[in-house]
């Protein structure tokens, strides 16, 4: 009896060791992380249908655009859009590369933000993109408004630096 006592004991002891020394390493992992900042994900996905409204961009301001993902601060979305428009646009995904020396490359100015810009589609009116950016538009140098039906799915990612408790 006393055999099987002990062994409860040691048992026991070794299972709150263990649970101690868990429990220390989860609280340094989530120091870690608010030390390093976290990455939170979030699923983008539905259907849509937009009218065309003035771009922002600087010496824009006669085109006109229908914005799939607008930018976010320190968020970026990747994913597919399958779209329908009413006339002929340029599908142009964008990257904020405020602050950075950019040359060689066609860039928008819009408010205190600089963003490089890449047209994935040239003058079409329905079809399926990947892309991966700070935002994604269709795009029209046009005054005329527009219509765009689109389908999105994909996700958005923010770094964000968490707060110590």
């Amino acid at each position: 009896m006393t055999h099987t006592k002990n062994s409860v004991t040691v048992v026991v002891a070794m299972a709150v060791v263990a649970g101690i020394v868990a429990s220390t390493a989860i609280i340094m992992a989530i120091q870690q992380a608010e030390a390093q900042g976290t990455t939170f994900m979030r699923r983008v996905t539905g259907s849509w249908v937009q009218t065309s409204s003035p771009h922002n961009a600087e010496g824009h301001n006669t085109h006109q655009v229908v914005n799939f993902f607008n930018p976010q601060p320190d968020a970026m979305y990747s994913g597919k859009v399958t779209f329908t428009a009413s006339k002929g646009v340029d599908i142009i995904a964008y990257y904020d590369v405020t602050g950075q020396n950019i040359t060689g490359i066609k860039t928008w100015k819009v408010g205190d933000k600089t963003y490089a810009t890449t047209t994935l589609m040239s003058n079409v009116t329905s079809g399926t993109v990947d892309f991966a950016g700070s935002g994604l538009l269709a795009h029209s140098v046009s005054s005329d408004q527009y219509t765009v039906a689109y389908s999105a799915y994909g996700w958005a990612s923010r770094n964000t630096q968490l707060a110590s408790p």
